[in-house]
């Protein structure tokens, strides 16, 4: 190997040694404990507040406060074996040592990682990469290289996501993949890069092929995602897949039809509800008052009595299932507004609303409770207006999974 290669790839070596030795636990390990990556950076600031004279480590060790010295002095070994902290001269008998930058940029990168996914620097890269694209020094085999390059990574992006999507827990899914979701911008970022690359080298179609094929992918990911994660929590509680960033954008600049399509389908209380002071005084009096008796103590279970654990018995879907026979009185199906009117007033009309949604929200219970875009005006009625809806019987067809 010549000189001048040997040279770049000792070069190499030593920065990625210095990068990672925020992650080393001991010589050749790995770091598994937060608290000891705590500890690195308390060092590294410690050196950052120290100035060019450098520190010892003594000094290194008052600096960290109420850290263990022990600790201090262990990790700062660590950091001595893979030169991100090296001695201020190399000499016998030095004392004083100084940090390297790249370590502490490591850190600031893991932090950003955690907080952002990665997304954010894939964002950074791919407007380098279309840059680069537009740069008239940039060659075919560079270019070919970030292709696959941004293959790779919508891969990895898009395989963990397929499978948290297919077999995941929600819970998995809500956490880990969520931040990956709602990435148009990002695909659309790629999809420009790719146009470039093909439009200026039309040579490097395979590795566009293949770019173009891991887009598609991760897009098939973030949809499944995107599915299940609706259908279990429903369309309306579903605002965590876009950043807040983007619901306070849309409200301050929507217009006024904008922002009233997204209600379409929603039913509201009146608007103009009324209530006598009477009414009024009577609820305000009725929530003051409190149970002032003593709760009596738990009864012993006698050994012949069934445990809580087996009755197993559902009471408030036992109550939801009567509630609904009630409703229907013996039809298959029947329409919201006929209940409406059925209950008279408003406030018992409510009663029959929070009863209806309680029972569409129970997949066990063999009814469903569906909406319409219809409605139905009636200004001099108790119910001003009314939003289609039915409310009936699920059919076999339609039992949950």
């Amino acid at each position: 190997m010549p000189f001048e290669e040997h040279a770049a790839d000792s070069a190499v070596l030593a920065l990625y040694r210095q990068v990672f030795a925020v992650l080393a636990r001991d010589a050749n390990q790995m770091v598994d404990d937060p608290a000891l990556v705590r500890v690195d950076e308390l060092i590294l600031n410690a050196f950052a507040s120290a100035g060019p004279a450098g520190l010892t480590v003594e000094q290194v060790i008052a600096a960290c406060g109420d850290t263990s010295p022990v600790a201090v002095r262990r990790r700062f070994e660590v950091l001595r074996s893979y030169r991100a902290v090296t001695k201020v001269n190399e000499r016998p008998n030095e004392m004083f040592y100084q940090a390297a930058f790249a370590p502490y940029v490591m850190l600031l990168f893991l932090r950003r990682l955690a907080q952002t996914g990665g997304l954010g620097e894939l964002h950074q890269m791919l407007s380098i990469a279309r840059l680069s694209i537009e740069d008239a020094d940039t060659t075919l085999e560079q270019a070919q290289a970030q292709l696959q390059d941004l293959a790779n990574v919508f891969r990895l992006l898009a395989n963990p996501i397929m499978q948290m999507a297919k077999s995941g827990t929600v819970e998995s899914l809500r956490s880990s993949a969520q931040p990956m979701l709602g990435n148009s911008e990002l695909i659309d970022k790629a999809t420009v890069f790719h146009n470039l690359a093909t439009e200026k080298w039309p040579q490097l179609l395979p590795e566009c092929t293949q770019l173009r094929m891991a887009l598609a992918a991760y897009r098939d990911a973030v949809n499944a995602a995107a599915r299940r994660l609706i259908d279990r929590a429903g369309r309306t509680r579903a605002l965590g897949l876009l950043p807040a960033e983007k619901w306070r954008s849309f409200a301050r600049d929507a217009t006024g039809d904008e922002l009233a399509a997204a209600l379409d389908g929603l039913l509201f209380d009146a608007p103009n509800p009324h209530f006598t002071v009477d009414d009024l005084l009577d609820a305000v009096e009725e929530g003051l008052r409190t149970d002032t008796g003593r709760t009596p103590p738990p009864r012993p279970r006698i050994d012949d009595e069934p445990g809580p654990e087996q009755v197993g018995a559902d009471m408030e879907a036992e109550l939801l299932a009567t509630r609904a026979e009630e409703l229907l009185a013996g039809r298959d199906e029947v329409t919201v507004a006929e209940l409406l009117d059925t209950a008279g007033d408003w406030a018992a009309g409510r009663r029959v609303l929070s009863d209806l949604t309680a029972i569409g929200l129970r997949p066990e219970l063999p009814y469903l409770l569906t909406w319409g875009d219809g409605l139905r005006i009636n200004v001099v009625g108790d119910l001003t207006w009314v939003t289609d809806g039915w409310f009936r019987r699920r059919t076999p067809a339609e039992a949950p999974a």
